[in-house]
Order: structure tokens, then sequence, then C-alpha cells
């Protein structure tokens, strides 16, 4: 039974505390109970809202997300975590909590404030629906965020952190104006070379066209194109550790996005022989996953802006790295050209 304690117009509040333990099948002890809980929240309240980014970090830990916020203490060391999540779209406000007593046992619980029905968040249920959940208990003092925190703080040397989000997106978009920047100067450093490529020339002066053929080569393939194709950095990364049997094609697919892809886009080429050409090069092209199922993999920001990488092109259905080949990009209107976030392995998802 839930105690309802007032809020304000409008608002309903209710809160509840239990005992936990461990199911009769569990294999370790109950000395790692708190750091299981906290993994099982955050990595819920990350499926829910994955532009938060919480992290499983000891001490008091704040971050910022798209219209939410959220708080984390920490020190599961000593059997201690909690959390508070404020949803301001949905005027939300929740906090749970799992706490070791000085005889071994463990409390979980939760308040909640919201517009709606007041009922457990979810996150918490989903956390605790791995152990034993045991009676509900009356504590003196009901343990909210702030009150655990007020005592996890006279009781330990905490470590205040904070995601410096603010500065952090400022730092990203600061990035982003000099990525498009560099794009900008490598297009007109290719404008020159085609000038120069068909300026007379001695058989001396001819250049040598680079065939592309290795996964460390990747890099100096975004270079030479990228007043043709956005490449981001963190999928250069990923290709030097590709497992792919077949790197040509990756090559092939990027120019393919640079080339046919832009031109369908931009209009100038009917759409038919962009799946021609993919056809030809046994590529399937289409949207990548829906948003709702989307791990934070398939976001990035560029341009002061959260993307998403909504399309995919790909070969083969297999989880083995190695038969399987995926390309995820989307269309930037602003540079009209692709934007290339992830390669060459699939991506998860929430279903997979």
């Amino acid at each position: 039974m839930t105690n309802t304690i007032p809020f304000e117009a409008n608002h309903s509040g209710a809160q509840a505390c239990f005992t936990l333990s461990l199911p009769d099948t569990a294999t370790h002890g109950s000395d790692r109970l708190a750091q299981d809980v906290q993994e099982l929240l955050l990595s819920s309240v990350h499926t829910r809202f994955p532009s938060l980014g919480c992290e499983a970090t000891t001490g008091i830990s704040s971050y910022q997300g798209d219209g939410v916020c959220a708080r984390t203490a920490s020190d599961v060391e000593h059997g201690f975590f909690a959390i508070e999540v404020i949803d301001l779209r949905s005027r939300d406000r929740w906090d749970a909590f799992i706490v070791r007593l000085p005889d071994g046992t463990h409390r979980t619980g939760w308040t909640r404030h919201c517009a709606g029905e007041v009922t457990e968040p979810s996150e918490w249920l989903e956390a605790v629906a791995h152990f034993k959940l045991g009676e509900e208990v009356q504590p003196q003092i009901q343990p909210s965020f702030l009150s655990l925190v007020a005592v996890f703080c006279s009781d330990t040397q905490i470590a205040v952190a904070s995601s410096d989000l603010p500065e952090r997106q400022a730092m990203a978009a600061e990035i982003d104006d000099l990525k498009q920047i560099t794009a900008l100067q490598a297009m007109q450093l290719h404008a020159m070379r085609v000038r120069l490529a068909n300026a007379p020339a001695s058989v001396e002066q001819e250049q040598v066209k680079t065939v592309y053929t290795g996964y460390d080569q990747v890099g100096a393939w975004a270079a030479e194109n990228a007043d043709r194709i956005i490449i981001l950095p963190r999928a250069i990364s990923a290709c030097k550790n590709a497992q792919y049997d077949n790197p040509e094609l990756l090559f092939q697919a990027l120019e393919l996005l640079a080339t046919t892809y832009r031109e369908v886009r931009t209009s100038t080429l009917p759409r038919e022989q962009l799946i021609q050409r993919a056809t030809e090069l046994g590529l399937s092209i289409g949207g990548s996953v829906d948003p709702a199922r989307a791990t934070e993999d398939y976001f990035f920001r560029w341009g002061r802006r959260r993307r998403f990488l909504d399309q995919h092109l790909g070969r083969g259905n297999s989880r083995d790295p190695r038969h399987c080949l995926r390309v995820y990009f989307t269309w930037d209107q602003d540079t009209q050209m692709v934007i290339c976030g992830s390669m060459p392995i699939h991506l998860p998802n929430s279903m997979t």
C-alpha cells in the first residue's frame, strides 16, 4: 500500500519501500545487489531517455538531455544507489533507491509526483523484477532522493561531479562547424585538382589515381572525397577493427552514396538508377530502424542539432561481422551531402 502525499495543484504523489533480496537461483552473494540494481536501473533509464547519458559513476552526478534531467548518488561498494529523474515535458518527477542496512539486508523503493495517475516508475520496476521483492515496510523517514543524499554526504567523503553538458555541447557544436569548414575547403581543393587534371601535362606530371582496397585507407578516402560525402570520425575509427571480408565493396558503397544517391537527392537522377546500381553491387538500401527502437549509436550531433542515422546500405543478414556489411547514413540538406555515421558492422537496437 502506498502513501499518497500532496504535491501541487493538478499533481499527485505516492511512495513505497520494500525489502529486496536475491532470487533463490542466484549464484553470487548479496554484496553485489546494489551494483546489479544500479546497472539495471541505468540501463532502463538509458533506453527510455537515450539523450541523458547517465553513467555508473561513484559520487553525486547530474545529467541533462532533451527535455529531461537526472541526478544520481552512488556508492555501490557500500550498498547504496539513488537516482532522481525529472521529465519536463510530461511534468513527471520520480526517484528510486537501494540501500544496504547495517544488518546486511536491503531496502528499495520509489517516490513519484506527476500530473496523471501515480504508479511505480517502470524503470524501477524493470530493475527489481530480476530479484525477490519482499514485503512493504514503513520507514520512520521516507528515503527520498534528497534525504538519502543528505545521509550519504554526512557519512562518506564524496566527490561531486557534473556532466558539464552545456560545455560539451558547445564544444561539439564548434567541432561540427570546423568539420563543415574543412568540408568546404576540401571541396575547393577538389575543384582545383580537377582544373589541374584538365590542364596540359607531361607524362611525368600525370597523376596516378589511388586504388582503395583496405580498411586502413578509409580515412584517406574520406579526406579525398570530403567535397562529396561526409564521413564522421567515429565511422572511420570503427573501420580500423573491421572484419568484413570484402573491403572493396565498402568503398563501392561509399562511392554510390557520394555520386548516385546524392544525384537522386538533388533531383538530377531518377531513383530507379539508384536501385539499379545498388542491385548490381548486391546491396540493399532503405530505412535503418524505428527511432523508438534505436540505441544511442544511431544518433550524433551535427550543426548544433541531434541527428539520426535513418538510412542504411547493406549486404547479408548474418550477425557474423565477416559476412555482414552495413553503412548507416543520413542526408544533410544544408551541405547537400550524405553524412555517414557508422560502418561496416550491424548496429544493435532495442530488439537485438
